[in-house]
């Protein structure tokens, strides 16, 4: 019959709706931008890394600061903070000094173990990833002897050689500083011991040296550190620019982090 619509161009048609109605209003799936670009990661150590040469004086009453590093009543601090120390202790509040029962010293880096019996919740670590040039890090402690802290980027690694009252040769890790606590000027004595963090909030090394006219910071490598630091297990908070001082009041409200004082005469 003249005039009526074949019954494939009927079908046609409705598939042809059916198309489009399914593709009408279809939201258009942008590609993810791509990360940026990190810095390169931090090279093996050479012989050509930078000399860095540091003097140990005679034995003298000092401070420093020092962490928990496990669930046992062990804390990290720098070797320097307290070898030959007549009388150890932590600082609990500012009155009272925790005793040390025991003090191991690290004849080939820059830290030393304490043993109390004071239990804290150890500091979290992450002592295999391989690090970035560039990345930031989180320097918490006692400067000067009051609470502060200090943020820094990863330049490079450096060769620590002591001379002094001991010797030691070591690889270490090479910081900028970026920032400080507000008032915080001059020598950072008093930190030496002290946590480093990444952005993961994360323990990443132990401050041992500085040079302030150069602004740099040095570190124990984490491939030393986690010779005498086991894994933990201890929730981590991410830091950043704006709050990492808000986290570090935290862990030295809580004697996470705490002041070590060596005493002797």
């Amino acid at each position: 019959m003249k005039g009526l619509i074949p019954d494939w161009l009927i079908y046609l048609g409705i598939v042809i709706a059916m198309v489009a109605y399914a593709n009408w209003d279809k939201p258009t799936i942008t590609p993810a931008p791509p990360l940026p670009d990190l810095g390169p990661l931090l090279p093996s150590e050479s012989p050509r890394d930078e000399r860095i040469l540091v003097q140990i004086d005679e034995p003298k009453s000092g401070i420093g600061t020092a962490f928990a590093s496990t669930n046992d009543g062990e804390w990290v601090t720098a070797r320097h903070v307290v070898d030959s120390c007549q009388n150890i202790g932590i600082k609990v509040t500012s009155r009272q000094l925790l005793r040390i029962d025991r003090t191991e010293i690290f004849q080939d880096t820059d830290l030393a173990r304490l043993t109390t019996g004071w239990t804290r919740t150890p500091l979290p670590t992450d002592l295999d990833t391989p690090r970035t040039v560039g990345e930031t890090g989180f320097f918490f402690g006692y400067p000067q002897g009051h609470p502060g802290e200090v943020v820094a980027s990863l330049l490079s690694r450096g060769r620590m050689q002591v001379r002094g009252r001991y010797r030691t040769d070591e690889s270490v890790l090479i910081w900028s500083e970026l920032s400080r606590s507000r008032g915080l000027m001059g020598s950072l004595g008093g930190l030496s011991g002290g946590p480093v963090l990444d952005k993961d909030g994360e323990l990443i090394g132990v401050v041992a040296a500085e040079t302030p006219r150069r602004g740099r910071i040095y570190t124990v490598s984490p491939r030393n550190l986690s010779r005498v630091i086991a894994p933990t297990n201890s929730p981590a908070v991410p830091l950043d620019l704006k709050g990492y001082a808000l986290q570090a009041d935290r862990l030295r409200r809580d004697r996470r982090i705490a002041q070590v004082v060596c005493l002797n005469g």
